[in-house]
């Protein structure tokens, strides 16, 4: 924006401040260490002390929890056990209608139940007006917007005003959140790579995956002046950005230190947290104990390691009942890095060390290669058709799904490729991993959903890909494998009938969504990948 808002020109805000809804209720939510991915309904945050005195029923809620020894069997997360967490699709958040906190958790519709409005929408104003701070009539202006300028709505109306992105125009406007008018902007499609420089220059700044917070700071229960205090963070917490951001706060998942302060989710100050890497899974081990060369009885004896030695586990290591495979950093002396199994019973969670030590090894000799996870920036309209269109012809001989259908719902679908689950699992669908995860293993979102009349937002699990053509893959199989597709896939020759035979049999609940995938393949001639 202008000087009027020297927070919003920060890196960081560029890059991670969107806003998406009037307010946020965090639950309890018991989060597997090893994915921080959202598990089942559980154990609060605990309070620290001298945080602000919330009700009774809040009191409750957090309630301080006694720490656990290294070797407490309760430590024993999913990924010890070589377990997928449970419960990935149950929500801990919603949106209430009037922006009051309550005091105890409020339930939602399972996740088949639930009506995904995860699709970016765009607006534009015809004419010139003004972005504003929040959506009080007695927010401040952040900076006026030109005609014509693209917004990315970022979650429901409140007031009168919607919340969206504005990707600045590269000259004194830079990029950040606000409100603007509802009855000053329309409903346009988006842009195309190479339509709006702005929109491109926005799309290819880094998008944080994780965040460490540089002093200590507060993880809260909303992101407004009404949010209770859940518990307090240590100077360097590595925490798991869920993909949503509102007045200055950053939605995250938060692991726990596996003491006093338990896992969950909650907001974050932007201005106390910086990008950082994927620390990891880290254990130790509470008693002195053997490194080994494998898992059975012919494994050799590697080295003897000292009580509370650092490990990394390895990620996409072969799961074993008995041991457990990591990353041993050495000792500075006689014993060298590599990797091994330990014995998971003289194992423990713990928080990751800071700062963190650089890798002892690229990889595993008993777990192979990492899967390199391919990453995309498209130049031009053209550049993402062709890509996508390629690989969806090759999946119309497979599942009789048209390309052309296809490559317009990935445009709808993905933004053109610019969704954070686009970019950051490959997923150009939104196809979630109710079902078991994706080549790539799973990413986890927060989404606003509209249930039930209200709208609410729900931290759900969602396929990732390893390449762009596993999810169209994936895509097409989706319509063989669902039955109630049939009449749809009778009509695979035909792309204006497919497209309407899947919104008829519920594939989408927008009334227009037939008309929106022909006008895309009306506009770029997407009947060419057809032949």
């Amino acid at each position: 924006m202008t000087d009027r808002n020297q927070r919003a020109t920060s890196h960081l805000g560029r890059v991670l401040q969107r806003v998406v809804m009037p307010l946020l209720l965090v639950s309890a939510t018991t989060l597997g260490a090893a994915s921080l991915q959202q598990a089942s309904v559980s154990t609060p945050l605990s309070a620290p002390s001298g945080a602000a005195t919330p009700t009774a029923a809040r009191r409750t809620l957090l309630a301080a929890q006694p720490g656990l020894g290294q070797d407490d069997p309760r430590l024993s997360m999913p990924a010890l056990q070589g377990q997928a967490p449970d419960g990935l699709d149950v929500s801990s958040i919603r949106v209430l209608p009037a922006g009051n906190v309550p005091t105890t958790p409020i339930p939602v519709a399972p996740s088949g139940d639930a009506v995904s409005t995860s699709r970016t929408r765009w607006v534009r104003n015809a004419e010139p007006t003004t972005l504003w701070s929040g959506a009080n009539v007695a927010d401040a202006a952040f900076t006026d917007l030109p005609a014509g300028s693209y917004l990315r709505v970022e979650g429901p109306r409140l007031a009168g005003r919607v919340p969206v992105f504005y990707a600045g125009d590269r000259l004194l406007r830079q990029p950040g959140d606000g409100w603007v008018d509802d009855a000053a902007v329309q409903t346009v499609d988006a842009p195309a790579p190479g339509e709006v420089p702005a929109v491109d220059a926005a799309a290819r700044e880094p998008l944080p995956v994780w965040v460490q917070s540089h002093t200590a700071t507060t993880l809260w229960s909303g992101p407004d002046d009404q949010a209770v205090q859940l518990t307090d963070l240590p100077q360097w917490t590595f925490l798991k950005v869920a993909g949503i951001t509102r007045g200055g706060r950053l939605l995250v998942n938060f692991a726990g230190d596996y003491a006093t302060r338990q896992p969950g989710i909650g907001w974050v100050d932007q201005s106390a947290v910086g990008p950082a890497g994927d620390p990891g899974v880290w254990v130790t081990n509470h008693r002195a104990t053997a490194l080994w060369s494998g898992t059975d009885d012919r494994a050799a004896h590697f080295t003897d390691l000292a009580q509370w030695t650092k490990l990394r586990i390895v990620e996409g290591a072969p799961a074993d009942a008995n041991r457990l495979e990591v990353e041993f950093f050495g000792d500075g002396a006689a014993r060298q890095p590599g990797m091994a199994w330990i014995a998971r019973a003289d194992v423990g969670p713990i928080t990751p060390p800071v700062p963190l030590p650089a890798r002892a090894v690229i990889q595993s000799t008993t777990s192979g290669s990492a899967l390199a996870v391919e990453s995309h920036t498209f130049a031009s309209q053209d550049d993402f058709i062709n890509t996508v269109g390629a690989a969806a012809q090759r999946s119309f001989k497979k599942t009789g799904v048209p390309a052309s259908v296809t490559v317009a719902q990935a445009i709808l679908e993905s933004d053109w490729g610019r969704s954070r689950l686009t970019r950051q699992g490959n997923n150009l669908f939104g196809i979630k991993a109710l079902g078991g995860p994706g080549p790539a293993g799973v990413v986890s979102l927060a989404t606003w959903e509209h249930q039930n009349g209200s709208d609410v937002v729900v931290q759900a699990p969602f396929k990732a890909y390893v390449t762009l053509e596993q999810s169209i893959d994936d895509h097409g199989q989706f319509f063989v494998i669902n039955k109630r597709y049939a009449n749809a896939l009778a009509n695979g020759h035909d792309p204006r009938a497919f497209a309407q035979a899947i919104q008829d049999d519920g594939y989408a609940t927008d009334p227009s969504y037939a008309a929106k995938l022909t006008k895309l393949m009306d506009r770029y001639n997407l009947y060419r990948f057809d032949t």
